[in-house]
């Protein structure tokens, strides 16, 4: 699949699956602008990236440190700097949160406020400035106690989940479910 005139915001794009997913953007021929606070990740990625994806590919990556509970840095140095240049942004791909399921427990009020509040940041900025397809990468926490093996089909009803991090996934599920109904010009596809 051909990607050339897609530019593409990866949020937590240093991470392990953001950083393999920038590299498939780029060889599909897509411009990729990483946003990450490196919280769960290094700059070290960076150089890495550019060298896998090869000279003439891997200026086609660009890498912008930036927190998304800073909405007003956000649109300052992501958002505003893309459709200034014009290069706005087609698509996002939603990596970025809090990920440890122990830790969650211990520090529930910082994963719901990272985890939901950046999200919804990242969505007022698109609806803002017209990125119309999100891909939100989810976690099979939302199936709660569900019995294995797991299916797309089965429910993720926010019943039986155990941890504050499956509960923040359950909740931006939730949110972009409703955010779509009221954009539905707004493509969203939840991994």
């Amino acid at each position: 699949m051909a990607l050339a005139a897609e530019h593409v915001l990866v949020t937590g794009g240093t991470g392990y699956i953001g950083s393999h997913t920038v590299l498939q953007l780029v060889n599909a021929g897509a411009s990729v602008t990483i946003v990450d606070n490196l919280v769960n990740s290094s700059p070290k990625v960076l150089p890495r990236l550019k060298e896998l994806a090869g000279e003439e590919l891997g200026q086609k990556i660009a890498f912008v440190k930036a927190d998304l509970l800073d909405k007003q840095g956000l649109e300052d140095t992501v958002f505003k700097p893309a459709k200034e240049a014009g290069r706005s942004f087609t698509s996002c791909i939603h990596f970025a949160g809090l990920k440890a399921v122990g830790e969650s427990v211990q520090r529930h009020l910082l994963y719901y406020h990272n985890n939901i509040t950046g999200t919804l940041y990242l969505l007022e900025l698109m609806k803002k400035y017209g990125c119309s397809k999100l891909v939100f990468s989810s976690s099979a926490t939302v199936y709660g106690t569900a019995p294995s093996p797991l299916s797309e089909d089965g429910s993720t009803a926010g019943q039986g989940i155990t941890n504050p991090y499956g509960q923040t996934k359950y909740m931006i599920e939730c949110i972009l479910r409703d955010f779509q109904k009221a954009n539905p010009t707004l493509g969203v596809v939840v991994l």
